[in-house]
């Protein structure tokens, strides 16, 4: 694509009106750098729409004048998904001023939303409402509910309430060409052909620009039990996990794992301490909720914590016995992915496999790492409760970032292998953007690739609609 000339500049300036743009560079870093500053892109233009038609007609003039388009919620994406290329030949669409909770419908368990919601806004709205929306991940304070959507965003609650796109039962998106799919409807049952919103889910705004949505609300909890399990070892975690399930049924909420690593890696960079007075090797968050007060979740969570010791599975627990405690014990979870970065990073892998295979994944993914780097560390963490696991490969502090990679250069491809013996994915809930592209092709089959590159192909045959994304 060629830079932009100047007139199609200004008319689309004109569009979104004199403030809704920016276009001083100096303005442009949070819109052009991704928030681990590995991407860098420039662009000479970021618009801001206030409404579906303003949107419309910004890509009507795009797809006309063949100037890339790039798509951008929070800007939380950790594959560079949302960043323009350095051609200064793309614009970017923000959409941080479509940001009304449009419906409320309490009956119907729906809430209508603009795609520039914070998400942690929907969640209040609907808790505002005494009805819950659960999808919740560390970013929810700044990444909008569009983009959640069209990267299909996981979260720690996706083993009882599932992936973002599970979330959704409409959506209003534009096009390529400009045109509007009016699909907001907050129905639950809908046969009538091809399920088109699906396309949208988790194609990273390479299909189209989602604007609204209609989605799900579920009952609030009204009884919660938290706790910190430490396990017997890796293979208690989808024993103890298995075994909740069938006691539980839909109670459990999250089951969150982490190791030893994890835990020493908290003390050394936060203000959290382990809650145990012995130095386990590995450990459970979980957590059990209902929406009937007064279920019983503590006690019938410590009758299985019981059992699992008597099994031999668990050697000990910590309730939580009050919301701030609770409180403490998810910080210790939510803080892992910032005190790596902190201990000065390393190779990071967002893997998922069937939950019975997690063990001997993380089993052989670490003696693959330290065989082929045996100074480097292996942190785990992550939701077991649905096989996605974070696997880090720290590098020791004394070595350079850029030595650790160059000598590490091979590990990617074997976790990412093993990753796949298992039948499993090398990217469980961030996606492709630009950093895993030369990996989709690899593990995914031709008959797969050139489907996806075919429906590309109809919907944006011009390929204005976030450029180089994906395939």
């Amino acid at each position: 694509m060629k830079k932009i000339p100047t007139e199609i500049v200004e008319k689309l300036k004109a569009i979104v009106g004199s403030n809704n743009y920016i276009d001083n560079p100096e303005q442009m870093a949070a819109y052009v750098n991704d928030i681990w500053n590995q991407y860098h892109g420039v662009t000479p233009l970021i618009l801001k729409p206030i409404n579906t038609e303003m949107v419309a007609s910004i890509v009507t003039l795009c797809n006309e004048c063949n100037i890339g388009v790039v798509p951008q919620g929070g800007n939380t994406g950790l594959v560079g998904g949302s960043i323009p290329s350095e051609s200064d030949a793309e614009i970017i669409i923000s959409m941080e001023r479509m940001n009304k909770v449009l419906d409320i419908d309490v009956i119907n368990y729906t809430m209508t939303v603009e795609a520039g919601c914070i998400l942690v806004a929907v969640q209040e709205a609907a808790f505002a409402v005494n009805r819950l929306f659960p999808l919740s991940l560390g970013a929810e304070g700044s990444c909008q509910i569009g983009g959640n959507l069209a990267t299909n965003a996981g979260g720690t609650a996706v083993l009882r309430y599932g992936n973002a796109k599970e979330l959704v039962l409409g959506l209003e998106v534009v096009l390529p060409n400009g045109k509007i799919i009016n699909g907001l409807r907050g129905l639950r049952k809908d046969n009538t052909g091809y399920d088109i919103k699906q396309l949208f889910l988790g194609s990273e705004g390479t299909l189209g620009i989602i604007t609204k949505a209609v989605l799900k609300l579920f009952p609030l909890p009204a009884d919660k039990v938290t706790s910190l399990v430490a396990l017997s070892s890796l293979e208690a975690a989808p024993k103890l996990l298995a075994t909740m399930r069938e006691v539980t049924g839909d109670n459990i909420t999250a089951f969150e794992y982490m190791d030893r690593v994890c835990v020493d890696m908290l003390e050394k960079r936060t203000e959290l301490s382990d809650p145990f007075a012995v130095k386990y090797d590995h450990f459970a968050l979980v957590e059990l909720t209902s929406s009937r007060d007064n279920a019983g979740l503590q006690t019938l969570l410590e009758e299985i914590i019981t059992a699992m010791i008597e099994a031999g599975d668990v050697v000990d627990a910590v309730v939580a016995s009050s919301e701030t405690q609770a409180a403490q014990l998810w910080k210790m979870r939510e803080m892992l992915a910032e005190v790596y970065r902190l201990d000065g990073g390393g190779l990071t892998f967002d893997i998922s496999v069937p939950v019975s295979s997690v063990p001997e994944f993380i089993k052989k993914a670490s003696q693959a790492c330290t065989q082929e780097y045996s100074a480097g560390v292996v942190m785990a963490f992550g939701h077991i409760g649905d096989g996605n696991v974070h696997f880090i490969f720290l590098k020791p502090n004394n070595v350079p970032v850029n030595d650790f990679l160059s000598a590490t250069d091979e590990v990617s491809t074997l976790v990412y292998d093993i990753a796949a013996s298992f039948n499993g994915s090398f990217s469980a809930e961030h996606g492709i953007g630009l950093l895993k592209k030369h990996d989709l092709v690899r593990y995914k089959s031709e008959v797969e690739i050139n489907l996806m590159r075919t429906v590309k192909k109809a919907l944006d045959p011009n390929n204005i609609m976030n450029p180089n994304k994906i395939i």
